[in-house]
């Protein structure tokens, strides 16, 4: 077999297992990395590949860290947490007294501890404790999620966060890196979860009063999109929001989410069926 009809076969087993489409460059990334396993003697051939990524979890989690890698940073997208901020939260815990956020493809951790830096501010405001607030944060990548756990990042990552809240919820090391204080990373915690897995996802239960899945939905084909909103949208509570990348959109695909505008940034809200 050659090697495009194996890259053909190895893309149709990642769609199968994981929900991803891989587009061309995504196949190009990952014949080069095929190329330097078997320069390593890591595997012998591309053939191998295929029956490992059928049977091996480690092997496809190797796999799927290599072609989901994704720029993230802290406060990205900054006017979507405006609007969560100023307008969605007080909102939800002056409703509940408490708040339920989701950070559905989480990479290595900056959109949920974003989600939980706002959310302790919110809730200081409100005169609440952190005990109101519970952030559940999932990724299909096991080495993201590594990273996510530690929770330390460089200058670029943190580089739109306000200085207060720098000083505030950060703890500059010295080699110039910053970590997460604990009192953020204990509002978060971190699943290794595709947003397809219904039986997974089915699990999380359907309390979400907030819901970002940013810069996700690109990975997946049409078929797995709607999939995933579907799934989703049944975790959301009634009245519940949802963002989603600049780039995505969920008109039209699943009815009883509606598309609400707020000032600089649109986000989706769950109605009655």
């Amino acid at each position: 077999m050659d090697k495009r009809r194996i890259l053909d076969t190895l893309s149709r087993i990642i769609h199968q297992k994981a929900g991803l489409y891989l587009k061309q460059s995504d196949k190009a990334k990952l014949q080069k990395y095929l190329e330097e396993l078997m320069s390593k003697g890591e595997i012998k051939s591309f053939d191998e590949a295929v029956s490992k990524v059928s049977t091996s979890r480690t092997f496809l989690n190797q796999i799927l860290d290599v072609i989901t890698i994704n720029e993230t940073y802290f406060f990205r997208h900054k006017n979507q947490f405006d609007v969560l901020e100023k307008q969605i939260l007080p909102e939800v815990f002056k409703k509940y007294r408490r708040a339920n956020l989701w950070s559905a493809g989480c990479s290595t951790g900056e959109e949920p501890y974003t989600m939980a830096i706002v959310s302790l501010e919110v809730a200081t405001a409100l005169e609440m404790g952190s005990s109101n607030i519970k952030i559940l944060a999932n990724d299909i990548s096991e080495k993201a999620l590594e990273r996510a756990q530690k929770g330390v990042y460089d200058n670029y990552a943190v580089r739109f966060v306000p200085k207060n809240l720098l000083e505030k919820y950060f703890e500059k090391l010295p080699d110039g890196r910053f970590k997460i204080r604990q009192k953020i990373k204990s509002l978060v915690r971190f699943l290794l979860l595709s947003i397809t897995d219904e039986n997974g996802m089915k699990r999380l239960g359907n309390g979400i009063d907030v819901a970002m899945c940013r810069n996700v939905l690109i990975y997946f084909d049409e078929e797995s999109r709607k999939k995933a909103l579907i799934l989703i949208t049944e975790n959301l509570k009634e009245g519940g929001y949802l963002f989603l990348g600049p780039a995505e959109s969920a008109r039209g695909v699943v009815k009883n989410l509606k598309i609400v505008l707020f000032p600089g940034a649109i986000a989706y809200r769950k109605e009655s069926s």
